[in-house]
């Protein structure tokens, strides 16, 4: 790069190039399809904010540097070189680069570089496509009005912000969106939507998908009844498993913009109940998390609802895998029976919970291979969220004892979960001692955002111990931004906003403005999903028996 607003190129194209490189050598490990949950929604979710920035911000200050090493530079940036080498084809987009490096070996490059190295291996002029994207912040969602007499739909793009007001100022930009629409026939690769509104002519109304396989960079805004149809057509076998996971992802974050109401996504959420894939599960998981996360500080009785709404939804499948592991279960089989062994678990599956604490006493009783690594991050929560000073005793003496650094940040990182006040009050002065290194403070606070107790507790430290973690943690280093975040994000409220920002007023933001600023703009996204749909979400809990 030749300057630090080109940092993309190092980190965003290096980002691209691990998945690129892990699926040639590893195929069966299906990376592509995680990508879709991973790095295109870390990628989306950072950038629907109004604090985002272009991938090719400018640097002013030396400060600013360590702000821009985020999701947009690295997942984003990522994103834009997975779009462009689907559009291009991969062997002519492998040309490209191979041109690119050989040029400017052991030289210093601009994006500018990049795009003319890939116009010239394509013949096509990828820098007005690629420039859109990398030099202006955001991206669209694509409205979706359906016209069945003519076979036809009419799609529309605005810039998607999270806290659903964009501005007439802010929704200038017009990208140009690969639509990718799925039908029966095929994927269409070559349709593009490069003005505001247009027409398009759809094979078949009974089925169409826009964005095959996610890899354009946009939500697709659907009326209910096409999102219903979508969630059938999935089981029918016609979507993928990018379609699968992305269109979960899609509706997850309309919903929570107010494009969509949450009942709506419930509903959707409840009909995958049965689905088989690992990736779809785990955007499925991520979702209702997103909801309970935003509920967090509503009535006790809507909390617990949807505690057991998300237990009923995962807990058949999480038996049906087990939590037994051989030698004969492949990458994607063990991360799947981690993920919803956690979930189950957390949720209050009896039958889960108490595989968890078996697993824990044998292990505090010296069976180092009665949890299995890939469950120890789950057991520890579980136990913790349940359990009390016994189990908090165990997993501290585990920290200071264990091995491998793996081993102690598994469990500096679970302690958090703990709600017991005393044991809330252990864990944050646990973070500041002598036994946790400085760059790891974050880890025992991690847990603490999993419940009210703990984000509150957390909020009130962070200002009562300020000086000491300006100290600890200066401005040059990121890691102050991260625990801003941490401490900040998970409110949902507009007067505990307010009180954030009157403090950071007082104490300044220099070195962590986009944290603070990328915090604020999620409470007050969450604060608008509660408003718009408290009542529908009491509603849809009713109806289903849970209330």
């Amino acid at each position: 790069m030749d300057f630090w607003d080109g940092l993309w190129l190092n980190e965003g194209f290096a980002t691209w190039m691990s998945w690129y490189s892990c699926n040639k050598f590893y195929p069966e490990w299906k990376v592509w399809q995680g990508y879709v949950t991973d790095n295109l929604q870390s990628a989306l979710g950072l950038d629907s904010l109004r604090s985002s920035h272009p991938i090719e911000v400018p640097v002013k200050r030396a400060d600013e540097i360590n702000q821009i090493f985020d999701a947009i530079s690295y997942s984003k940036g990522s994103c834009v070189i997975r779009m462009i080498s689907k559009h291009l084809g991969e062997d002519v987009f492998m040309e490209g680069i191979r041109r690119y490096l050989k040029k400017h070996a052991f030289g210093n490059t601009t994006t500018g570089d990049l795009w003319a190295a890939l116009s010239d291996a394509s013949g096509k002029d990828v820098v007005s496509v690629a420039d859109t994207w990398t030099k202006y912040v955001g991206f669209p969602v694509i409205t979706v009005e359906e016209d069945a007499k003519n076979n036809s739909v009419n799609l529309k793009q605005n810039r998607f912000l999270r806290t659903a007001d964009v501005k007439p100022e802010e929704d200038k930009t017009i990208w140009p969106v690969f639509l990718g629409m799925r039908t029966k026939n095929g994927v269409d690769e070559e349709i593009t939507l490069n003005k505001r509104e247009a027409k398009f002519q759809v094979p078949d109304n009974d089925f169409f998908k826009l964005n095959a396989d996610h890899s354009g960079i946009y939500r697709t805004n659907y009326t209910p009844e096409r999102l219903k149809k979508l969630g059938e057509n999935a089981k029918a076998g016609l979507l993928s498993v990018e379609d699968r996971a992305g269109m979960l992802a899609d509706a997850g974050a309309l919903t929570a913009a107010g494009y969509q109401k949450t009942s709506g996504l419930l509903s959707l959420l409840k009909g995958f109940n049965t689905e088989p894939d690992f990736v779809v599960w785990d955007e499925l998981t991520a979702r209702i998390g997103a909801v309970r996360s935003a509920w967090v500080f509503e009535d006790e009785k809507i909390r617990t609802a949807l505690k057991d709404f998300q237990r009923d939804l995962v807990s058949q499948k999480a038996h049906e895998l087990g939590w037994q592991f051989s030698d004969k279960d492949g990458h994607i089989e063990q991360q799947f029976k981690s993920l919803l062994f956690g979930s189950a678990a957390s949720a209050g599956d009896e039958k889960t919970k108490k595989a968890a604490f078996d697993m824990f006493e044998k292990f505090i009783a010296g069976d180092r291979n009665a949890i299995h690594p890939n469950l120890r991050g789950g057991v520890y929560s579980v136990v913790l969220q349940y359990g009390g000073e016994k189990e908090y005793n165990a997993i501290i003496k585990e920290y200071e004892t264990a091995k491998n650094a793996e081993e102690r940040n598994t469990a500096l990182r679970s302690v958090g979960r703990a709600k017991d006040p005393e044991l809330i009050k252990r864990s944050l002065a646990y973070a500041l001692s002598k036994e946790v290194k400085d760059q790891d403070i974050y880890l025992p606070l991690a847990g603490l955002r999993a419940h009210q107790e703990g984000i509150i507790a957390l909020w009130a430290w962070m200002k009562e111990n300020w000086d000491t973690l300006k100290k600890k943690l200066p401005p040059s280093l990121s890691m102050m931004g991260s625990v801003v975040s941490m401490g900040t994000s998970s409110f949902t409220h507009d007067d505990q906003r307010k009180d954030i920002e009157a403090f950071f007023d007082k104490v300044g933001t220099k070195g962590f403005e986009r944290n603070l600023a990328q915090s604020v703009d999620s409470i007050k996204a969450k604060t608008g999903w509660l408003e718009r749909d408290a009542k529908d979400v009491e509603q849809w809990l009713r109806q289903e028996k849970y209330l």
